[in-house]
């Protein structure tokens, strides 16, 4: 199954009205029907009907994550917490050491201009 359909079945488990949802998500029903018969639906799509069924795509679709971290999306288990700690504990590590790199990057020219 493919991501369209996926998101067609996860409407139609949840019993979500496909006009307001879609209109909600910031399309219209045509393209509502557009997006269910695309394979490879982009993931900012998915994204943004999950906001409003809600469902969480990326438990089913965990490359999604690179796109859009868990903390886009709710919560509501231990195991979802602690997942999204970690995310944004490596994200401010990865932060921090880009910003030491650049920091000491400058120094290094800054000694060399003088």
């Amino acid at each position: 199954m493919h991501r369209g359909e996926f998101l067609d079945v996860i409407v139609r488990r949840n019993n979500v009205n496909k006009t307001k949802l879609a209109e909600k998500a910031g399309y219209d029903r045509t393209t509502y029907y557009y997006h269910i018969k695309q394979p490879d639906l982009d993931f900012a799509i998915l994204n943004a009907y999950g906001k409003h069924i809600p469902y969480d795509f990326s438990i089913d679709f965990p490359e999604m994550l690179g796109e859009f971290p868990l903390g886009n999306a709710p919560i509501n288990t231990f195991e979802g917490m602690k997942k999204d700690r970690d995310f944004w504990k490596e994200e401010y590590t990865k932060q921090y050491q880009e910003n030491k790199t650049l920091k000491e990057e400058l120094e290094k020219l800054r000694k060399t201009d003088k």
